[in-house]
C-alpha cells in the first residue's frame, strides 16, 4: 500500500491522506513540472545516490518532485530539499493494490513524468505508463537483458557502454534514448578539511611515511577484490610502507570475504590491510588515499572513479564497461586489462612510486570530471529530456 513516508518536515502532505487531490497541485506555475521518482533499491548504492542528487536538483529548479520508494530505503534516511514527498510501497505488481492506487494518486496530483530506477521500479513505471497514459523516463544504472526497456518512453543511459549495450541487446531505438551520465555531489569533496583527514589517519594508524591504497564498494565478487589480494604479496614487497584501505559493506562470514581474509593469512598481510566497513565519512577516506583502484570485472559507469578524481586522487581501472569514459588512459589515470592481476599489480607499483606521475594524473582526472560530470549541467539535460517527453506525449 502507498504511504506517506515517515519524515514530517519533509512531506508537504503530511496531515493529508497521500489519495487526496491537492488543490495547490493543480494550479502549478507554466515551466513546473510534477515528477513521481521511483525507485526500488533499499540498500545504499550508485542508483539510490543518484536518485537522491536529482531529487534535490529538480526540486531547487522549482520543480514539484515526489519520491516512490520501498519500506525500510537507505533513501529514506536522508534530508531532501524542502517540498519533496516521500512516500513508501512495496512496489507490488501482482496483486494490483500498489500499481491501482499510486495509478490513481497520480492522475489526481497531475504528475506530468514517471522516472525510474532500478528493476522493480522500472517494471513498475512502464506498467503505471499503461494505466495512466502517463510518460514514464527509465534510467539504465546497468547492463543486463530485461523486457521492459522497449516499453519506456525514454531511456537514459548512465554511459555511452550502457547506451551501446541497450541498442544491441534490448533493442532500444536510438530516437528514444540517450547517454546522461550519472552523477553524485562532487562540492562535498572540497569541503573535506585537515582536521578531518588527521582523524582518518589515526583511525587507520598511519604513520607519516606510509602510503595509502584504496578500494571503495561493496565487497562482491563482481567488483574485483580477489584481483588486488591476488597481486597484494609482490605489491607490497615492492612497497614495504604500504597499507590497503577496504572501504565499503562486507559480510564477515560471507565465503567471498572469507577466502579474501584466508589471501592474507596465506601470506602474513592480515596486519596491512584495513576493512572499513561502510562509513558516512567516505569523501574523507577518498580524500586521504594516495591511489584508488577500481579492478571491477564489469562497470556500467563507475561512480568511485569519479569521487576518487573529484577528490583529487589518481584511479587505476579495469579496462570496462564505462570506466574508460571516466579514466582516460596516462591521462586521467591507468587503465588494466579486466581480471589481469599481473597487469593491475604493474599499474599499482608503478603509480606508488612515481610521485610526479600520480599528482599528474590527479590534477586531470580533477578537471575532467569536474567538466564533464558537473550535477549542474547533467540535470538541465535531463530536465530538457523530461520537456522534450512530456511534449511528445501532448502532440501523440
Amino acid at each position: 500500500m502507498l504511504a506517506i513516508a515517515d519524515k514530517r518536515t519533509q512531506v508537504c502532505q503530511s496531515n493529508k491522506s497521500p489519495m487526496e487531490p491537492d488543490l495547490a497541485s493543480v494550479i502549478r506555475r507554466n515551466n513546473e513540472l510534477h515528477i513521481l521518482q521511483i525507485v526500488s533499491g533499499q540498500h545504499i548504492n550508485g542508483a539510490l545516490i543518484y536518485c537522491k542528487l536529482l531529487t534535490d536538483q529538480l526540486a531547487k529548479r522549482g520543480h514539484r518532485v515526489s519520491l516512490l520508494c520501498r519500506r525500510d530505503s537507505w533513501i529514506l534516511s536522508q534530508t531532501f530539499e524542502p517540498g519533496v514527498e516521500l512516500f513508501e510501497s512495496d512496489l507490488k505488481r501482482l496483486p494490483t493494490t500498489d500499481l491501482r492506487q499510486v495509478a490513481k494518486w497520480a492522475r489526481e496530483q497531475n504528475v506530468d513524468l514517471f522516472h525510474t530506477h532500478m528493476t522493480r521500479g522500472h517494471s513498475f513505471g512502464v506498467l503505471l505508463r499503461m494505466l495512466t497514459g502517463i510518460p514514464v523516463v527509465a534510467t539504465a544504472h546497468c547492463t543486463s537483458f530485461q523486457l521492459h526497456w522497449r516499453f519506456n518512453d525514454f531511456v537514459i543511459a548512465n554511459s555511452e557502454a550502457t547506451e551501446n549495450f541497450q541498442r544491441r541487446v534490448n533493442w532500444v531505438s536510438a530516437s528514444k534514448m540517450k547517454t546522461i551520465y550519472c552523477c553524485s555531489e562532487l562540492d562535498r569533496f572540497q569541503q573535506v578539511t585537515p582536521q578531518r583527514l588527521l582523524r582518518a589517519k589515526r583511525e587507520l594508524g598511519m604513520r607519516g611515511d606510509h602510503l595509502l591504497l584504496g578500494i571503495v564498494g561493496e565487497v562482491t565478487s563482481n567488483k574485483g577484490h580477489e584481483y588486488l589480494f591476488q597481486t597484494l604479496p609482490r605489491i607490497m614487497t615492492h612497497l614495504p610502507d604500504l597499507k590497503l584501505a577496504v572501504l565499503g559493506s562486507y559480510g564477515r562470514r560471507k565465503p567471498f570475504t572469507l577466502k579474501l581474509r584466508k589471501m592474507l593469512l596465506d601470506h602474513n598481510l592480515q596486519n596491512r590491510v584495513e576493512w572499513l566497513g561502510r562509513r558516512d565519512n567516505v569523501e574523507d577516506f577518498m580524500t586521504l588515499f594516495d591511489l584508488t583502484v577500481v579492478p571491477s570485472i564489469q562497470e556500467s559507469l563507475g561512480l568511485v572513479a569519479i569521487e576518487s578524481l573529484a577528490a583529487g586522487t589518481p584511479v587505476i581501472a579495469a579496462n570496462t564497461g564505462g570506466l574508460p569514459e571516466i579514466v582516460r588512459h596516462e591521462e586521467t589515470g591507468l587503465l588494466f586489462p579486466p581480471e589481469d592481476s599481473n597487469a593491475l599489480g604493474d599499474a599499482i607499483i608503478r603509480c606508488l612510486q612515481d610521485e610526479p606521475l600520480r599528482k599528474r594524473l590527479a590534477e586531470a582526472g580533477r578537471q575532467h570530471v569536474l567538466n564533464r560530470f558537473s550535477p549542474t549541467a547533467l540535470v538541465a539535460q535531463i530536465e530538457a529530456t523530461y520537456r522534450q517527453v512530456c511534449n511528445r506525449r501532448r502532440a501523440a
